[in-house]
């Protein structure tokens, strides 16, 4: 008897599990799919999952770099947030006399929101 209730139970699970199972769709909209752009060789940055927003800045291999059109290009010229923080070529981010250097992986986003090489947000308390 028991025996015959473990096989009940293994065979409602298993077709509870593939129930819902739907064939895959193919995108055919090439403008959909996301840019598989990411900033370092390595999936490690959160972005890497995410389509990329414009203006997003990521420190790569001691350079500045930029999402311009989807895509990471080296960054040419000082870029000012919405927040009033300024991100040097070098990566040096300031507002006030407040400074700091982004290190390797380090993000800042259009808004000045600065997120570690993890994805977190980085506590940037007394900078407003």
């Amino acid at each position: 008897m028991k025996k015959l209730l473990l096989i009940a139970a293994i065979a409602g699970f298993t077709c509870a599990c593939n129930g819902g199972s739907k064939s895959p769709t193919t995108v055919t909209d090439t403008a959909a799919v996301a840019p598989a752009a990411t900033p370092a060789a390595d999936s490690s940055t959160a972005s890497s999952t995410q389509a990329l927003k414009d203006g997003l800045m990521t420190m790569k291999d001691g350079k500045m770099m930029i999402v311009k059109g989807g895509a990471w290009v080296a960054m040419d010229a000082p870029v000012t947030c919405t927040n009033g923080r300024k991100v040097s070529v070098n990566g040096e981010v300031s507002k006030g006399d407040k400074k700091r250097k982004l290190e390797e992986g380090m993000m800042i986003d259009n808004d000045g929101q600065i997120k570690d090489k993890d994805g977190k947000l980085v506590d940037t308390s007394g900078w407003d």
